[in-house]
């Protein structure tokens, strides 16, 4: 049996159709929710493409797969939802509060990673700061500066509670991307984690 024929790679085929409009959308608008989602669909595309060409790939780069497309579809539903439901599909308006839905994605990333590591993510701080961000999303304020500041003031409350470096997917998936020879941000650098 081909790899090709594993139920995952026609998923992310039909994903990837499906979704093909609203992701050149966001991409030809220059959206910062482009730029994060970026590394784990170039990544996908790089090993689908080789299974296409009928070319046989390891098991570690089936696994990067499996959790990269994992990772990438349950973001884009959080992201459609948002995009979909409260911006009825406008991508001009949307663009504008995109890096709010990028710090709700962030924030998430934390959350479940600290999930992971058997540590309590439900901090005073981190709900205060999500329920802003996404009561200023729904009323289209325009606080932006003000969250930024309460993004970095939260994250560095967050990072000093957990003993270890906290790294994103996007990160991890920067680097398989360069380990593939996948350059993507050859020119800008998108960093989360540090200050914004």
């Amino acid at each position: 049996m081909l790899l090709l024929d594993n139920l995952i790679y026609k998923d992310f085929a039909s994903w990837k159709l499906e979704n093909h409009d609203t992701i050149t959308t966001f991409q030809e608008k220059g959206s910062v929710i482009y730029d994060r989602l970026e590394p784990i669909y170039s990544v996908l595309n790089y090993i689908y493409d080789l299974l296409v060409e009928e070319k046989e790939i390891d098991d570690d780069l089936d696994i990067i797969f499996q959790a990269g497309f994992s990772y990438l579809h349950s973001q884009f539903e959080i992201i459609k939802i948002y995009f979909e439901t409260l911006f009825q599909s406008h991508c001009d308006d949307f663009v504008n509060y995109s890096e709010m839905v990028l710090y709700l994605l962030y924030i998430n990333d934390i959350r479940t990673d600290m999930e992971n590591n058997d540590i309590n993510s439900d901090i005073l701080e981190l709900n205060d700061l999500e329920t802003c961000i996404e009561n200023m999303i729904n009323e289209r304020r325009e606080d932006f500066d003000y969250i930024k500041d309460q993004m970095n003031q939260t994250l560095k409350i967050v990072f000093g509670m957990i003993d270890y470096e906290y790294v994103s997917i996007v990160d991890i998936f920067v680097e398989i991307a360069e380990n593939l020879g996948i350059f993507i941000y050859e020119e800008d650098e998108l960093v989360l984690g540090t200050d914004i």
